[in-house]
């Protein structure tokens, strides 16, 4: 496991994952509200992409408090960490949501339809997605055994483009509580769905954790 972290550099990665959360959801709902059709999960996918290069030296830029659990479960993330990660995250989409809504609807945008989702097929995209997601950053940017990589952003982003396109259509393709979050206050999503995000992005990424041990063993 994890030692404790150093209180010095704690404030940096907390805003590092506030920012990379704050624009991540700000590209969602200003692409998806703003009608970019086909091409939001390509934008999306990008944005994340660089961000994580951008923040992945200082805090691991996870912007996701799925993949935040998963790297504490797998030992890369000290508990004393992950629930300030975890509010940052949900601060960062938050204040997105709401800074892209007023960006949006001033520009005489038609506020959205929240998407109703159907329960079992939205739990098992958002489980499948957030599996996806989470196994491949913990495989890139966290295993001794690809410890150095230069592509450890866009498969990132590119898991996300992908499982956007995939799984979009059925659940919305939030795959991150912070995310779910900030597409329910968009009007994205309906609060009464919000359970089915937090459920399957959880539980996805706890069960890519335990693979990810599995699959690369203690040594990982």
């Amino acid at each position: 496991m994890t030692q404790k972290p150093d209180s010095a550099g704690a404030f940096r990665r907390y805003t590092t994952e506030f920012i990379g959360a704050f624009f991540l959801v700000m590209v969602i709902c200003m692409t998806v509200i703003g009608g970019a059709g086909n091409f939001a999960p390509l934008a999306i996918g990008v944005m994340l992409a660089v961000m994580v290069y951008a923040g992945g030296a200082i805090s691991g830029a996870h912007y996701n408090p799925a993949v935040s659990v998963a790297a504490y479960l797998r030992g890369a993330l000290h508990i004393s960490e992950l629930l300030p990660y975890i509010l940052a995250q949900v601060l960062g989409g938050t204040l997105a949501s709401m800074l892209a809504g007023f960006l949006v609807y001033s520009n005489g945008a038609a506020e959205p339809t929240p998407m109703v989702l159907d329960v079992v097929p939205s739990l098992v995209a958002e489980l499948l997605g957030t599996f996806a997601l989470v196994y491949v950053v913990l495989n890139v940017a966290t295993s001794k055994k690809t410890a150095g990589n230069s592509y450890f952003g866009f498969a990132i982003g590119f898991t996300v483009l992908t499982c956007a396109y995939a799984f979009g259509g059925i659940s919305g393709g939030a795959f991150n509580p912070a995310v779910a979050v900030g597409i329910s206050m968009a009007g994205l999503a309906s609060w009464s769905s919000i359970w089915i995000y937090l459920v399957g992005n959880f539980v996805g990424g706890a069960l890519a954790a335990f693979t990810f041990q599995y699959v690369n063993g203690p040594d990982a």
